[in-house]
């Protein structure tokens, strides 16, 4: 049973840590299926918490998302379109002008990656700001003593871990903890040497993000934070591999969200829908502020009260580049549209030599040339159909295209109607951009 909302915190409010991945999808966990997984922080954390699985981002990749996390805006509101693609907004607020003027410190340590806002996010020392490193260490010490701080100085606290694991060069961790002939490959992979071991080198980045989860719960229970401290793991967005990290399919635009507050929040599995901009209106509402009218909204109800079991009726995927591709995601379906199917949906980084991510596809090209199926999977990479549709409840990992069956011709007409209204209503034009020249003389010569 849940104790009284009205009794939290001696301030009648809670603290809050978030720790967020870095290029890690909702399926990196054993909470989640890998069954090769070494993540047994956040598993159980997963059981003691509001466990969701359909967490999504309108654009997997780290600035957008990161504008849509603290902001609670959706990216054409914040003007972080891509990491390559900005526009410049005014007005525009971030978490700690929410946050501070209800009593609270707000500080980040790790990967902050975001720039938006008036009031200053506090830097703690202690977790590494790039994410491109090797041999990186961090140090719990930076984040002990902002706490410390902040409880003498009679505040609250929203305290930010940024982790750079799973981001590459893919070089931390024990990669000898995952043996490649046991790895359990995504369906729409192809079974290449690089693929599995590029499976096993992110697993082992996530099983460091996971002991960082751990040491977050030690240092929460050392400091007896546990009795009046929200703790929120986010995952982020999906592995950078072919149809995740840069596209909206499922692999790298949906996240796992897990909420913790020991008889407060519910320990329960919810497949709600909820995206990054809910986090910021959530903490307001437990904060006890005025809604703030943003984009996202509160998952205060959603992660208390029984009797709630939905969020958002849909979510809008939002992306402009590499590609311009927009999706609607449903309690069951999700719409892609692709504005310009003609040419090929390969991001650059997949032909870098610098990237190891990137050796599996050139094995997948070349398999392809002699192998049919292999082949299929390609084709389904860099020729995407203007429409797809997927049951992503029953097909997480988008391989069975829905379009061409004459029982969903209605259900597509009626999901792009719904698309083309998410995507008015926030201000985004419905009509695909024109190809710059350059891109057009690719296709030609394809």
């Amino acid at each position: 049973m849940l104790i009284s909302l009205n009794l939290w915190g001696n301030q009648g409010k809670p603290n809050f840590i978030i720790v967020i991945g870095d290029d890690v999808g909702w399926d990196a966990f054993g909470c989640t299926g890998m069954k090769e997984a070494r993540t047994s922080a956040i598993d159980q954390l997963a059981r003691e918490s509001t466990m969701m699985s359909r967490f999504y981002c309108s654009v997997s990749q780290c600035a957008p998302l990161r504008a849509e996390l603290y902001t609670g805006l959706l990216p054409k509101n914040n003007g972080v379109l891509a990491n390559a693609k900005k526009e410049k907004r005014f007005g525009v607020k971030n978490i700690a002008d929410f946050l501070i003027p209800l009593g609270y410190k707000v500080g980040l340590s790790g990967k902050k990656h975001f720039g938006l806002g008036t009031a200053k996010i506090d830097p703690i020392p202690g977790f590494a700001s790039g994410a491109n490193g090797s041999n990186q260490v961090h140090t719990f010490d930076g984040v002990e003593a902002y706490i410390s701080e902040a409880k003498k100085g009679g505040l609250s606290f929203c305290l930010i871990i940024g982790a750079t694991h799973a981001h590459h060069p893919w070089d931390h961790g024990e990669e000898s903890n995952f043996p490649v002939d046991e790895i359990q490959l995504r369906p729409h992979y192809i079974d290449t040497p690089t693929a599995r071991q590029a499976v096993a080198k992110h697993a082992a980045e996530v099983e460091v993000l996971d002991q960082q989860v751990g040491e977050t719960r030690e240092l929460m229970k050392k400091m007896d934070l546990e009795k009046d401290t929200i703790l929120i793991f986010l995952s982020e967005q999906g592995i950078a591999m072919p149809r995740g990290k840069w596209s909206p399919y499922e692999h790298g635009s949906r996240a796992l969200c897990l909420a913790h507050w020991k008889g407060r929040i519910l320990p329960r599995k919810t497949n709600a829908l909820a995206m990054y901009c809910d986090i910021v209106p959530t903490l307001i509402d437990f904060a006890g502020g005025e809604d703030p009218l943003l984009d996202g909204t509160s998952l205060m109800g959603l992660w208390t009260e029984e009797k709630v079991k939905d969020h958002r009726k849909e979510v809008l995927i939002s992306n402009v580049h590499p590609f311009w591709q927009k999706a609607i995601v449903t309690d069951t379906y999700k719409l892609v549209w692709t504005g310009h199917p003609e040419r090929e949906h390969i991001w650059g980084n997949f032909n870098s030599k610098g990237k190891f991510f990137a050796k599996p596809w050139t094995e997948w090209m070349e398999r392809a040339k002699s192998n049919k199926s292999a082949a299929r999977k390609v084709e389904r990479v860099l020729q995407p159909k203007a429409f797809e549709l997927y049951d992503v409840v029953s097909d997480p990992y988008e391989t069975k295209d829905l379009a061409s069956k004459a029982s969903h011709k209605q259900r597509i007409k009626t999901l792009h109607q719904q698309l083309k209204a998410l995507m008015t209503e926030c201000g985004e034009s419905t009509i695909p951009p024109q190809l710059s020249d350059r891109n057009k003389k690719k296709n030609q010569t394809k």
